[in-house]
């Protein structure tokens, strides 16, 4: 989660001209780095870190010398270091999101948020699926779910309005992450995969956002003038 952060106060800081908000979200910053150090030094500490595939680079640089290269069907490439970068952090935001989505969904109080939660389960592990399968086939490790550290409580520790903003901070920042993945992606099933996955997830943020507006739980973020709306005044 401190990589959202790491991103959201980054992007702030370079928007920002006022000098107390620059050096607020610089603050901001550090404190998010700080947490990923300590996170990060923890988990290995526990032997719950995660690591990304192993690479073995070779001796001198080689180049691209064909279209062949981008080839993502038949007899395809194995995948390119950034492409698996990409597909490995993708995969440990699924996975993350679907084990939320499924702990959600046991004490949500509202049957809509309820099917909602488990909607995003469904799509979440049906996209886990498909980038699990590109990086098998080249018998590479897929990051492990989180699923068996669920309790079976039913009691909620938050409002359904909270979680439901959770799920949907989780679908949108996603979205930065996918479009980073289809950047990298030089093979065009890659391309393909990743874009499925956005119109996917584009379909399941309007269900959202169709669900904080009924519940009147999502607030309007200020707007450009209405010139025509003035005039007419």
């Amino acid at each position: 989660m401190t990589l959202h952060g790491l991103m959201g106060h980054t992007t702030a800081l370079s928007s920002a001209v006022r000098r107390d908000l620059r050096l607020f979200y610089d603050q901001c910053n550090n404190d998010a780095k700080k947490m990923y150090h300590q996170t990060t030094e923890l988990l290995l500490e526990l032997g719950h870190f995660q690591r990304d595939p192993y690479f073995y680079p070779e001796d001198r640089p080689t180049f691209v010398t064909g279209t062949d290269f981008l080839d993502g069907f038949g007899d395809k490439r194995p995948l390119a270091a950034t492409e698996i970068i990409a597909i490995s952090l993708n995969l440990k935001k699924k996975i993350l999101g679907k084990a939320i989505s499924i702990g959600f969904s046991q004490v949500t109080q509202s049957a809509e948020v309820r099917n909602f939660m488990k909607s995003s389960q469904k799509t979440s592990d049906d996209q886990i699926q498909s980038l699990g399968q590109i990086l098998h086939q080249d018998n590479l490790p897929i990051p492990m779910s989180w699923e068996s550290e669920i309790t079976e409580s039913q009691e909620s520790p938050f409002s359904d309005k909270l979680m439901l903003y959770h799920i949907g901070f989780l679908l949108q920042t996603a979205q930065a992450y996918h479009g980073t993945g289809l950047a990298s992606a030089m093979r065009t099933d890659l391309v393909m995969t990743y874009e499925k996955i956005i119109l996917k997830n584009l379909t399941v943020t309007k269900k959202w956002f169709n669900l904080m507006t009924k519940n009147k739980w999502l607030e309007q973020p200020p707007l450009a003038p209405d010139r025509n709306e003035i005039a007419r005044d």
